[in-house]
């Protein structure tokens, strides 16, 4: 004859049915695959009541960080130079981190509004950027300005997403309007017969700009 601890032992699953690691992953594939987060569609996903979720989250913000969490692990992160001079130089150091999360922000445009509505503290999240912060501080960047270089990064990355897949230009001039806008059709026209990566020209000026604060001694 069975005990009840072992009647109860049978009827354990081996592994939780629920996790906050499931809870991100299909967070994050949630806003990948349907642009957006539901309560009621995500706990439908992985096939359980609403109610299981307040087991390991106290609410949608917690997912919001679940699904970053879940983010970061794709995020490529730029190991130091390879080269007998030891580590990444400054502008490599800053295209690399910014080309990194540029691509993996570009998987899920949709989950980016949410992140730049709270504060990043996902333990995953906070490793990764701590490892960003040690690449700078190896390229010469003073311990003041490493967050600041950091929030500046992180925004451009997010916004550099968000601008390639809304317009495939910014500008919208009427042929008949065009004289009243010399400066800017002209601009536009050169633009448009001499390719620009904006990719790599955001960078540039990010490095340009962090070069300038630093030897300014800001």
């Amino acid at each position: 004859m069975q005990t009840s601890e072992q009647t109860s032992r049978m009827g354990r699953p081996k592994t939780p049915r629920l996790s906050r690691k499931a809870i991100g992953r299909e967070a994050l594939a949630l806003f990948e695959e349907e642009k957006g987060l539901s309560i009621p569609r995500l706990a439908e996903r992985l096939g359980v009541r609403q109610s299981s979720f307040y087991k390991h989250v106290t609410g949608r913000q917690e997912i919001i960080e679940l699904a970053r969490g879940s983010l970061v692990d794709r995020v490529r992160v730029p190991g130091p130079g390879t080269n007998e001079a030891g580590p990444d130089d400054l502008d490599t150091a800053i295209r690399r981190i910014f080309e990194s999360l540029r691509k993996a922000y570009a998987q899920v445009p949709a989950l980016l509004p949410e992140l730049l509505t709270q504060p990043v503290s996902h333990p995953a999240a906070l490793a990764l950027y701590d490892r960003f912060a040690a690449i700078f501080l190896n390229a010469g960047v003073p311990e003041q300005l490493v967050l600041p270089t950091l929030e500046t990064l992180d925004s451009a990355a997010i916004g550099a997403s968000l601008d390639a897949i809304t317009m495939e230009s910014a500008w919208s001039i009427n042929e008949e309007d065009r004289p009243s806008y010399p400066n800017l059709s002209a601009a536009q026209t050169a633009a448009a017969t001499s390719q620009v990566d904006r990719f790599a020209f955001l960078a540039d000026v990010l490095s340009a700009g962090l070069r300038a604060a630093i030897n300014g001694g800001t």
